[in-house]
């Protein structure tokens, strides 16, 4: 353990650390008595387990307890653990099943489609539908196939959230990325993705390169599509980014996928980083893999995050927050994903396109005939500053 990371457990409210020592697949001698030792201390063990909740962890928690520390869990507590586990791990292949389903109707009508976080990382990054909490289903298509695999979805009972026309389709996928779809009162999500992020966020993914190079994975007995490696790691730092890395799980994922591929080719990763202004979104959750969870970063790759003064003051306020665990407001948003650009002229373009991009909210709340269409751009700043002069809790763009 670096000097850095055991300050920064020290740091910690127990169960953070306890957490923190739990969250990987792969258990060490050391990391095993780190384990028990943490256990020893008596942590809230009813604030262990919501914690381990919100952030994704539940079942590394359990089945590391379970293999290192049963002895010093009160069994109430390892007995609820291991409730949520079986209950988890169910539903994990209920969910799995449905989007087998999905992908086996958009393949039988020629529809690309590629799981997109939930089962796919379970399987590719943990080994296991099991270790990774899911509770929807996030599938990325082609640009061009999202009408059809809209309908498709709709003819299997699925709702969209937003009731888009043909005539709007291209400028809901010009300025969107994903399109949310219910069944079941709410009960079943899935989300069509066709993008990685928001337009406003700047993370211009080079999507032919990107279709181009996704390998095979086995789902339950089928092959479907999966990103490479190199693509996996800098969408789950773009992500983690976006959403100011609230969840642990979104850490571990990445200490996971760095331990699991360490023939990794990051001269690859570091290539489409800079081609798409994320290098620093790659290094921030990098630099969090290594100091949370430990995961051991090529001596080139290191160099260059220690180089860049601004990761460590993004960690520290990503670690402030997940200790706190509030909601963050939405100027502590932007500022946040303003220090996450790679310079100058990437935090001008997103704070343009931040204020002057409409979305479909936009066009539900004020409904303009396509005549008056190009006004859009011109009252979003107003629609904005009205909504968070109110609220400053949520950033719904």
């Amino acid at each position: 353990m670096s000097a850095n990371t055991n300050q920064i457990l020290e740091e910690m409210p127990p169960e953070i650390a306890l957490l923190l020592a739990c969250g990987r697949t792969q258990v060490s001698e050391e990391i095993a008595n780190r384990i028990r030792a943490l256990a020893q201390r008596s942590p809230d063990w009813d604030l262990l387990i919501q914690t381990s909740l919100t952030h994704g962890l539940m079942p590394l928690l359990y089945e590391n307890l379970k293999a290192y520390a049963s002895d010093l869990v009160p069994q109430a507590s390892l007995n609820k653990l291991k409730g949520l586990h079986e209950m988890t791990s169910a539903r994990s292949i209920l969910l799995t099943a449905e989007l087998i389903r999905i992908l086996s109707l958009f393949e039988s009508k020629g529809l690309p489609a590629m799981p997109y976080k939930g089962p796919s990382i379970a399987i590719s990054i943990y080994g296991r539908l099991g270790l990774r909490q899911f509770i929807d289903l996030d599938i990325l298509v082609r640009k061009q196939d999202v009408w059809d695999c809209q309908e498709l979805l709709i003819s299997l009972g699925y709702q969209p959230h937003f009731n888009i026309t043909r005539r709007q389709l291209p400028a809901f996928l010009k300025l969107g990325y994903v399109q949310m779809f219910t069944r079941d009162n709410g009960m079943s999500v899935v989300e069509l993705h066709w993008g990685i992020a928001s337009r406003f966020f700047m993370f211009d993914l080079d999507t032919e390169r990107f279709w181009s190079r996704l390998v095979h994975m086995d789902l339950m007995g089928k092959q479907v599509l999966s990103p490479a490696p190199p693509d996996l790691l800098l969408i789950l730092c773009v992500h983690g980014a976006k959403d100011m890395w609230e969840r642990l799980e979104w850490i571990c994922g990445i200490a996971e996928l760095v331990r699991k591929h360490d023939d990794l080719d990051w001269d690859s990763v570091r290539s489409a980083a800079q081609e798409t202004g994320a290098e620093r979104r790659l290094h921030l959750g990098c630099y969090l893999a290594r100091e949370l969870f430990e995961a051991k970063l090529p001596e080139s790759i290191a160099r260059r995050i220690d180089s860049d003064r601004m990761i460590p003051k993004l960690a520290a306020e990503v670690r402030e927050n997940i200790v706190k665990g509030t909601s963050l407001g939405v100027r502590q948003r932007i500022l946040f994903h303003l220090r996450t650009k790679d310079g100058d002229l990437d935090r001008v373009r997103y704070c343009a396109r931040l204020l002057f991009t409409s979305t479909p909210v936009d066009w539900q709340i004020l409904p303009l005939p396509p005549s008056l269409s190009f006004l859009y751009p011109l009252l979003r700043p107003f629609r904005l500053a009205k909504k968070y002069a109110v609220d400053q809790s949520k950033i719904l763009f």
